[in-house]
């Protein structure tokens, strides 16, 4: 499932997974979630070693949709939980290095790099902590509901809020360095894109379907693309959030928003280099020659990525609520509502192995040295190779 929020009438929803909306008030009155699709049996071409597990925390992510997925330094793993305790594990062993508990509502990150890890609390605490030992270097105060994972790089923190805002924070000292505001919709999906550094730059999507490039040291705004137009007649008809995070491949941005589409982009100028109709709000993995793109209904896609064109689509994962694919050697990685991961042959799409961790799976999995690391909302991290 999915949540909408509304910032003027302050209420939450609990609506369809559907492309199609076709009427406002149907998600208001009932349950109109579909069937989750049956599994259908196949032979496996793989097969996934689970190389450790541990508990990381209660209420790791909880009933809530939000992509708290784990980070990973070249030693650890972190993961955060709505419960608020912040733990670090070996990431050859699963464990504990360290563990911290904020005793806050979390709602954002882990995010590590430049030596640290970086929180966020649901009333706006942004919290930084020692990569090596947890020990707790500065917090600064953001004004707004953060639901977004922080990104760190070139010595700076970027968060952005649910309201538009955009803050840059000196990763060394927790000083706010530049900040930046859009005027974003009433009417928005209860959740948010991680803000993207590369090459000294920072990509922020927002959920007015417009995506922004800043220098990252200063601020400045660079260009801006609007990746996807309001269109219905109704509000929530018109939510067209990038939600999904954008990724750098190649010297190409990919974004994708929910009810628009898929955009490749020239990272540099921002200039369209293709785009294609789908509604995602997960995300996507890229690789050398593709994009793979989990949608809102439990299909995933992959494209080219010279044109944009569709190499293939897997079904059998319809209204399955599945995370953002990720990629282990020869295949994508996408867990479901239901604890499952499944692996899928990237050539052309077939399910190669599958693997249960019996809680849903609605963080992103992440993969470091073709290890997978899988979350599940009840608060397991587990490990996988491919033998």
């Amino acid at each position: 499932m999915l949540k909408i929020a509304s910032k003027k009438y302050k209420i939450i929803a609990t609506f369809i997974l559907s492309t199609s909306l076709t009427a406002c008030g149907m998600f208001f009155d009932k349950d109109n979630t579909p069937t989750p699709t049956p599994l259908t049996s196949f032979t496996a071409e793989t097969s996934p070693r689970l190389l450790w597990s541990a508990k990381v925390g209660a209420g790791a992510i909880g009933n809530d949709y939000l992509k708290m997925s784990p980070a990973a330094s070249e030693t650890a793993i972190y993961t955060a939980s709505t419960k608020g305790l912040v733990t670090a594990l070996n990431k050859a062993t699963g464990h504990r290095n360290w563990r911290v508990d904020t005793r806050l509502p979390l709602t954002a990150g882990p995010s590590v790099n430049d030596g640290i890890v970086v929180i966020c609390s649901q009333k706006g605490s942004l919290l930084a902590f020692t990569e090596t030992d947890g020990r707790e270097i500065w917090r600064a105060a953001v004004h707004g509901e953060v639901m977004a994972t922080p990104a760190i790089g070139n010595g700076v923190v970027v968060v952005k809020t649910v309201d538009g805002h955009t803050h840059a924070f000196s990763s060394r000292a927790g000083e706010e360095i530049w900040s930046y505001q859009q005027v974003e919709p009433n009417l928005i999906l209860r959740g948010a894109s991680k803000p993207l550094i590369h090459d000294q730059a920072a990509i922020i999507g927002y959920a007015n379907g417009n995506l922004a490039k800043f220098n990252v040291n200063d601020g400045q705004l660079l260009w801006q693309q609007t990746v996807a137009t309001p269109e219905g007649a109704f509000a929530i008809q018109r939510m067209i959030d990038i939600d999904a995070d954008p990724i750098v491949f190649d010297h190409r941005i990919y974004v994708a928003t929910y009810q628009g589409r898929i955009s490749s982009l020239d990272f540099t100028s921002g200039r369209t280099l293709w785009t294609h109709d789908i509604s995602s709000y997960t995300g996507m993995v890229a690789d050398e020659s593709s994009v793979y793109v989990s949608d809102a209904s439990g299909m995933v896609f992959k494209f080219n990525a010279d044109d944009g064109f569709i190499n293939w689509r897997q079904n059998k994962l319809k209204y399955r609520v599945i995370s953002a694919p990720a990629s282990q050697s020869h295949y994508v990685v996408i867990g479901d509502s239901e604890g499952y991961l499944h692996w899928l042959n990237k050539s052309d799409g077939r399910f190669a192995a599958r693997a249960s961790l019996g809680s849903a799976i609605y963080a992103t999995p992440i993969v470091k040295n073709n290890v997978l690391y899988a979350l599940t909302n009840s608060g397991y991290l587990a490990a996988y190779t491919l033998r």
